[in-house]
């Protein structure tokens, strides 16, 4: 008579391993780009926003900053800032976010993987925001995003 091989439970074990792998394996997520033209900034947090700053790649793709005309932002309080006019120099397609610097605490930058934006004079709005205390849970959020029909293909 012959017998079938059996599975001992080492088999199982990496069979079960190997499967979860293969399940939880990473999608590549694609990033996703907006054209935009006002940038909002709210704070929510425990403290004082000394600055608010427009962040930029230049033709180098060096980072750049320009200081907004908005400084001490108290908790509560939102501005609107308008590309145009706050950076007048702005590149059409240039990809742009946003800086705070919280009055005696963290800077906190607000770009984030996934979800770019770039600068168009008829674009849309996004929105960030912070809370938090001055050095603890203060990271810059993502709100809200222009409408789907500023979506663009991601340079």
């Amino acid at each position: 008579m012959i017998s079938k091989p059996k599975m001992n439970r080492l088999n199982v074990t990496v069979l079960a391993m190997l499967s979860a792998f293969a399940v939880a394996a990473p999608v590549a997520e694609a990033k996703t780009c907006y054209q935009v033209d006002t940038i909002r900034y709210k704070n929510s947090g425990a403290y004082t926003v000394d600055n608010v700053y427009i962040m930029y790649k230049d033709e180098d793709g060096k980072t750049q900053s320009k200081q907004a005309t908005y400084d001490n932002i108290d908790t509560g309080y939102m501005v609107k800032i308008v590309l145009e006019t706050e950076s007048q120099n702005l590149k059409q397609n240039t990809e742009v976010w946003a800086k705070i610097d919280i009055l005696h605490g963290d800077n906190e930058g607000c770009r984030k993987d996934g979800t770019k934006f770039y600068y168009n004079k008829s674009g849309g709005t996004v929105t960030y925001e912070t809370e938090g205390t001055t050095y603890n849970n203060n990271r810059c959020t993502l709100r809200n995003r222009p409408s789907d029909s500023h979506i663009i293909d991601c340079p």
